[in-house]
Formats: structure tokens, sequence, C-alpha cells
């Protein structure tokens, strides 16, 4: 395609790139209006001309003084106008509304008259700077625009010769009534509702399908009514919403006047779901389409939400089984944990009941060799390692047995009244005869007569105090036991001279079978006071310890007066710390 004018000669090289682009555009089969966006863009995208990109092309109407939109880039119909005046002359308008400088430009060239008006915007005021050059380029959108609507006359008018009627001598058929005839059985047999509308909004020609898919009243819009009235008639029964009749047609009438390629899916207020397609005509108007899509959109919606329920049941299944994988985690993780206590226990116990067997063993085999000359005094002494040897094993077995019963929730705890002073004399009584060479001193007097708690495991509590501190302080036999009152709740602390505890160690003090630094050397297995502050939580009590290196420590035992039942703590669920 080459231009119908003289030779421009004098063209930047940057404009006559542009011209070629438009020109082969212009080669193209396709109808003008499919590319009319092509050439807007080819010339709004020429950086040099300063264009904001966005444009339109309206050509002149054959019985108006207005040119009508032909097609548009990087805008919205809605934004723009339907119809322009006539524009013979290049105007620079200012486009307050946009902050922008619209630019009128004809669609003319020499010797060609203005078929059209190419609109454009720059986001500068004042003269603009490239004038000569958008009149170059229309020069080049009118020759090819020429070229085209020829092409359509020519296409509109070898179709024509195929309709009208031959008045054949020879007695050959009349072809225009066979194709008008196999037209209209073509249009009856398509599946969905179909609309011819000429380049007024007339409708041309339609099928039954389209009054049954729409609904529509066929005596009110038969062939020869406007297409204006349907969209009115839409409005009116509430297919486009709420509002204005008028305002709500006249949206879709504006866009209907475009005849631009356009397809959209329409759900009208009886529930079908439309694919509604509107295809322009290379002579002007346009087919419109009606397809109903309700089934193929409810098997898309029901895919949906298929998809949606197969996504969150896969999302519970996979948060199930990292809920499992965790949970399978933590237990195997406490199994370690428990079995590596175990080893510790078993080795340490071992070492705590050979202890007292070896003194057991020992005092037996100097009984049997001195059997000939055997004395009172012998005697008794053998006879009470013997016994301070059993009660230390036995103590031992009460810990370990009451740590199982914690473990599995089967404690037996029995709140009774009794006195606590004379219960911590017991304990003391207990501890003297098993190491006579330790000294108690008692400041209890200020204990409550009685009070309500379960008295043996107060008693496990106490001897398993008392113990320590007879075990940890060897070079200190003295203890200080002390009992107060202070705001309804009693207190008893046990204090030794002995070796103390690191500071690092006090936090882990309550852990089972943590033994401190400062223990190396000294008998234990490390469950006793684990032991002890079970019991104490059973009581809703508390219990804390105060201690330095080298300093002595400070067991303080915080217990209710009266204590109905045990703490709400799950017994059953204690892990091991």
């Amino acid at each position: 395609m080459t231009r119908e004018s003289e030779t421009i000669t004098d063209v930047a090289p940057w404009v006559a790139v542009t011209g070629r682009e438009i020109l082969r555009l212009g080669h193209s089969g396709r109808v003008i209006g499919k590319i009319i966006p092509d050439i807007l863009r080819a010339i709004v995208e020429t950086s040099q001309l300063e264009l904001v990109p966005k444009a339109a092309l309206y050509l002149n109407a054959a019985a108006t003084e207005k040119a009508k939109l032909a097609g548009f880039h990087n805008s919205h119909w809605s934004q723009l106008d339907t119809a322009l005046d006539f524009c013979d002359e290049f105007h620079a308008i200012p486009d307050n509304a946009a902050a922008l400088t619209r630019i009128l430009v004809p669609v003319a060239g020499p010797g060609i008259d203005p078929m059209g008006t190419l609109v454009f915007h720059v986001s500068t005021s004042g003269d603009y700077a490239h004038r000569a050059h958008l009149v170059t380029l229309a020069a080049d959108v009118a020759t090819v625009v020429r070229a085209k609507l020829r092409q359509e006359e020519i296409h509109t008018a070898a179709s024509g010769t195929m309709i009208v009627p031959i008045d054949s001598q020879d007695g050959s058929l009349v072809l225009s009534e066979n194709v008008f005839e196999l037209l209209r059985t073509t249009i009856d047999s398509f599946p969905g509702g179909v609309c011819v509308l000429g380049s007024d909004l007339t409708v041309v020609m339609t099928n039954q399908r389209l009054y049954e898919i729409l609904e529509l009243p066929e005596a009110l819009f038969r062939p020869g009514c406007n297409f204006a009235d349907v969209l009115r008639f839409y409005a009116r029964r509430g297919e486009y919403g709420p509002g204005d009749v008028e305002e709500l047609a006249q949206q879709r009438i504006r866009h209907a006047e475009l005849f631009i390629d356009h397809a959209f899916d329409r759900e009208t207020a009886s529930g079908l779901v439309l694919e509604v397609r509107t295809t322009p005509m290379a002579g002007g108007g346009a087919v419109v389409t009606y397809l109903d899509v309700t089934a193929r959109k409810n098997a898309e919606r029901e895919l949906m939400r298929h998809r949606d329920r197969l996504e969150d049941l896969v999302s519970q299944r996979t948060a199930e089984i990292e809920r499992q994988s965790r949970k399978l985690e933590h237990m195997l993780d406490h199994e370690r944990h428990v079995n590596e206590q175990q080893r510790q226990f078993v080795a340490m116990a071992s070492h705590e009941f050979r202890t007292p067997l070896a003194i057991i063993d020992g005092a037996a085999q100097r009984l049997i060799r001195n059997k000939a000359r055997i004395t009172p005094e012998f005697v008794g002494n053998k006879v009470e390692q013997i016994r301070g040897s059993v009660s230390r094993m036995v103590d031992l077995m009460e810990s370990i047995l009451a740590v199982g019963r914690l473990d599995h929730g089967v404690i037996d705890f029995r709140p009774e009244p009794f006195a606590i002073g004379d219960l911590i004399r017991l304990c003391v009584a207990n501890q003297t005869r098993v190491t006579p060479d330790c000294r108690f001193r008692l400041d209890v007097d200020n204990l409550p007569e009685t009070i309500n708690a379960d008295r043996s495991g107060l008693q496990q509590v106490f001897t398993n105090l008392f113990s320590n501190a007879v075990k940890y302080a060897p070079k200190s036999p003295e203890i200080f036991v002390r009992g107060w009152c202070d705001g309804g709740q009693i207190h008893v602390s046990v204090k030794d001279q002995g070796v103390g505890i690191d500071a690092d160690d006090l936090p882990k003090m309550f852990q089972r079978y943590f033994r401190a630094r400062t223990s190396t050397g000294i008998a234990g297995t490390g469950i006793g006071l684990n032991l002890v502050q079970q019991i104490v939580e059973l009581h809703n009590g508390t219990i804390s310890v105060e201690s330095e290196k080298d300093q002595g420590t400070i067991f303080t035992v915080t217990l209710p007066h009266d204590v109905q039942d045990p703490a709400s703590s799950d017994t059953s669920n204690i892990e091991a710390a």
C-alpha cells in the first residue's frame, strides 16, 4: 500500500518509520475496525511525539456533520464520546478535567478531503511542537482508511450480486431465493439467539431462539424494531439492576453503537447465564449472538466448589498429618528422654542400694567373726548400722514408689487434721536415729496446733528435706528448722550449713534426676526434691530454695492452712523433667 498523494520528502526518519508501520497494517486482510487499535498504538508509542498513550479515531458519517467513533486504544468505551463535530483543521483544546491537552487532527492528506478525526492527548500546555509530524502521520492513516473503505465497498457489491434475483432466459434457478432460504435455515439452526443489527441499530434479522433465550415478546420486537427499545425493555424488567431505567439503557445503547468486537457473560434475572458476543460487519452494523452457557457455568462452579473442597480436605489432612507427626515426634522425644532417665535412675539406684547393702553385709560379717567375744555394746552398734541402712533403703523405695504413683495419678491423697509440729518432731527423731551425730535446732512453736493436709505426704516431704540437710552438710551437723504463720498460710524452713549450691544449678534443683555439681561424691538419686515439689503442689503450696556455694542452703515450704482437695493439675500427665 502506498500514499495516493504526492511524495512527502521532508520527513524525519522516525516519522517515516511510524508511517511505514501504519501502511504495513493497512496491507492486513483484517477489516478496518480490527486494525485501528494497532494503528493508534503505533502512533502513541512513538516516543518522539510525546503523547499520552491513549487515542481514538472518529470517521465521518455519510448523512451527518458528525464523525462517529470507529476505534480506540488504551481507553474504555464509556470514557469516549460516541461522535464528534466535523473537524477540518488541527485543534489543541485544554482538557481541565483530566489536566491534559486534547489534540484533534483531521484524517486527510494532499488531495484527500478530511475523512475523520484523530484524537490524542499531551500532558503539556501551550503550542504542541510536533504538529507537522502528526499531520503527516494522519495522511498515512487517511490512505489506509480510504483503501479499506474501497475494499469493503467492493466486498459489499460482490456479496449483493449473490442475492439479487437473476432473470434467466434458459430456465436456470433464481439464486437469491435459495441463498436467503439457506441463510434463514442456518440462523434458525444456531443453538443460541441471533440478532443482526443495521448501522442505525435497526434489528434486521433474528431467529426464534432469540425470543426464547431472552424471554422477549416476539410481537413487540420483530425485525424492523430498534435494538435500543430492546435494551430499554430489559432495563425496565430489572435485568441491569436498580437505578434509573433510561440511564441504565443509555449506557448499553452507547456501547452497542460502537459496533466493536466484544464478548462477555451476563446472568439474567431468571438465573440463566448468557454468553453475549458482538461481531462487527464490514458494511456497518453487527451480529449479536446469545448462547445459554448456564450448564457449563454451573459445571465450572461445581468444579470450583469440588476443587475448593478438595483443597480444604487436603489442607485438613495435611494439618492432621503434621499434627500426628509432631505428636509422634514428641512421643519419640519423650520416650528417648524417659529411657535416658531410666538409665540414669538404674545407675544411681543400684549405687544407692549397694551402699546400705554393703553396710549390712559388713556388720553381719563382723558379728560372725566376733561371735565368741560379742558384747552387748558391739551388738547394739552393729544392729544400729543395720537398721540405719535398712531405713535408708526403705526411704529410697518409698520415694521410688511415690514417684511412680504420682506419674500414674494413683497417689493416695487424704487430707485430715493433725498436729504439724508433732509431725516435724517425729521426722527429726527418725533422722536422728539414722544419723545420731546431727543436731536439729527446732523453732516450730509458732505453727498452728493442727492443719488439714495429707499427713503421709508431708511426712515424706520433711523426711527428704531433713535427710538432704544432713547429707549435704557432713562437717556442719547443726540443722535449723523454723515454722511460722503468715496471712493464712504456714511456712516451714530447713536450713543447713553445708556445701551449698551453685547459682547456675538453682533453677534445676527440682528437676527429676538432676544433681548439683556440689553433690559430687555424695550419695543420692536426684528424685527426692522432685517428689517433694509434686507433693507440695498437690497441697496447693510452693517450695523455694536459697543457697550459695559453701554457705549452706535454705528450703522453705509454704502450705495453706486447710487443704480440701488436691491441686487441679492432672497428675497422670506429669512428665519426667
